[in-house]
């Protein structure tokens, strides 16, 4: 959710990554899966399938802008065919 205004308390709801304390494990998290992704000789079209997700959301993961669920992460551990606990490899 994006506020413009000239409130005091509208700075935290301005981008993805603003004064959000998580943006470097995010950026790891994706990293992880893209290396392993790429390892695999898979696009994200593939990964998408195979994860039933979309590309688009998965792009954003991979990209660190979205604190994704567990659940997401287990369709892409599943869908690279490894543990989740291999995404997290940081």
């Amino acid at each position: 959710m994006v506020i413009y205004g000239k409130s005091k308390h509208n700075k935290r709801m301005r981008g993805y990554t603003q004064d959000n304390p998580f943006e470097r494990e995010r950026k790891k998290l994706g990293l992880t899966i893209k290396k392993i992704r790429e390892s695999k000789r898979m696009t994200q079209e593939d990964l998408a399938d195979k994860a039933s997700s979309n590309v688009s959301y998965l792009a954003k993961i991979e990209n660190g802008y979205v604190n994704t669920s567990v659940r997401y992460l287990i369709k892409i551990a599943r869908g690279l065919g490894v543990q989740v606990k291999d995404l997290f490899d940081f």
